[in-house]
């Protein structure tokens, strides 16, 4: 068989013929180039786990007289220990074996089953409920808090209520987890454990009877600093120079108005998966629509933006309208389509969400000021727009939030360096 493979490989291209491949990726090529027939593999599997079974069977499989097919199976109840089995025919028989011995092997492997098991068997689940983004952050926090921890080796049916509470109350001590933190942590062990419920390994799920008092607990969040979290007037006003130079020049020949991206976020507080999937069809006259968004990092475009605000209408300030004009007059000179996506000449708005972080990452180094991502920037719009009179409402509804909590906690910061913050401070309190 692998000289079959070997023949239809690029016999020129010896660093492919000797690339090692995933069985996944094998048996695909297996079955395309009608090598083999994985109908006939799974059949193949079948046979083999039923002979294994039935191997196993401690009583003999015999045909009576009027042609049915008889066996034994354990009974406790019965006075000899066992029961008779009878079936018209052989294969009826032989199904029903393999059923009773594999229940009793599910019943054998819920006693046995630890988190460690489960885990697999939960984020595939988990994975078609939530988005890619989610699914990322589990792993990490599950290879972070969980991989090497005694309890997710340990029978779940054993876990005491008592453990976990212990257990949860370490972790918390140990990682100086705050309310942020302990929410992410603790998802991973309440919904495994409901999963175990939904499964019937377990018949309750302990944790939630554990109690955290969180004042006592956990760490108050502290704020962070305003120079980590929004880019001050100088630095904006460098960053928009830098930007306009680039896109000038044209140092990014492939992705050429990335540069444009990154002043675009400082005038419109869009998300970077927004920006990604804007389209022309979005602009109408000095507003925009935003109704879409590109995931990362599986580059899917999906018709909806993050949460649960919905689509949202965006004022354009003149600067930002003239940013889409350029474009798209800049696209009718050199004859490419003015249909699809603003910011994305090559449709494909993964790599233009990968080109925006990346270009404005250069140009902070350029400029020797502290490196910060794209959604610093739409830190810095609504930090802007509070700072200057706009109102909660207006400001929470153009960011796309729900709750006015979610602006005011993590949005609004003061962009003022601290000569200026020094001569507010002292204007304030001698006038």
């Amino acid at each position: 068989m692998k000289a079959g493979i070997s023949s239809q490989l690029n016999k020129n291209d010896a660093a492919l013929a000797s690339a090692a491949f995933s069985p996944e990726e094998t048996l695909a090529f297996l079955e395309i180039n009608g090598i083999i027939d994985l109908r006939d593999v799974e059949e193949n599997m079948r046979k083999a786990r039923k002979e294994k079974i039935l191997q196993k069977h401690p009583y003999s499989i015999y045909q009576g007289k009027d042609g049915r097919w008889r066996t034994h199976l354990p009974d406790d109840s019965n006075s000899e220990g066992r029961r008779l089995i009878v079936k018209t025919h052989l294969d009826e028989l032989e199904t029903l074996l393999c059923k009773h011995y594999e229940s009793i092997e599910a019943g054998l492997f819920k006693n046995v089953c630890t988190l460690e098991d489960l885990y697999p068997a939960w984020i595939e689940y988990k994975s078609v409920h939530v988005c890619e983004t989610t699914v990322i952050r589990i792993k990490k926090d599950w290879r972070k808090y969980y991989e090497n921890a005694e309890i997710v080796k340990k029978p779940i049916r054993s876990i005491t209520k008592l453990e976990i509470d212990t257990w949860v109350h370490t972790m918390i001590r140990e990682h100086g987890m705050n309310a942020h933190k302990y929410g992410n942590f603790s998802v991973i062990l309440r919904q495994m454990l409901e999963f175990a419920v939904d499964s019937e390994i377990i018949e309750k799920n302990l944790f939630l009877d554990v109690r955290i008092n969180r004042r006592r607990v956990l760490v108050p969040e502290v704020k962070k600093p305003d120079h980590t979290q929004v880019f001050t007037k100088s630095e904006e006003s460098m960053l928009i120079e830098r930007a306009w130079k680039a896109f000038n020049k044209r140092e990014n020949y492939i992705q050429r108005y990335a540069p444009l991206a990154v002043i675009f976020l400082f005038y419109t507080g869009l998300r970077l998966g927004e920006i990604s999937a804007l389209k022309f069809e979005d602009i109408t006259g000095k507003r925009m629509l935003v109704n879409r968004l590109v995931r990362f990092p599986t580059g899917e475009i999906v018709d909806h933006t993050k949460g649960a605000y919905g689509s949202r209408t965006v004022p354009l300030i003149p600067n930002a309208a003239d940013i889409i004009d350029l474009i798209r007059t800049h696209r009718q000179e050199e004859g490419l389509d003015i249909d699809g996506y603003i910011f994305c000449p090559n449709e494909k708005p993964v790599s233009t969400y990968n080109a925006i972080e990346r270009v404005l990452k250069k140009y902070c180094q350029d400029l020797g000021i502290e490196e910060r991502s794209p959604h610093k920037e739409r830190k810095t719009f609504t930090s802007a727009l509070l700072s200057n009179g706009v109102s909660i409402n207006t400001t929470r509804q153009l960011a796309g939030h729900v709750d006015e909590r979610t602006t005011l906690n993590n949005y609004c910061y003061d962009r003022s360096d601290e000569d200026e913050k020094l001569a507010q401070i002292t204007y304030a309190l001698t006038h």
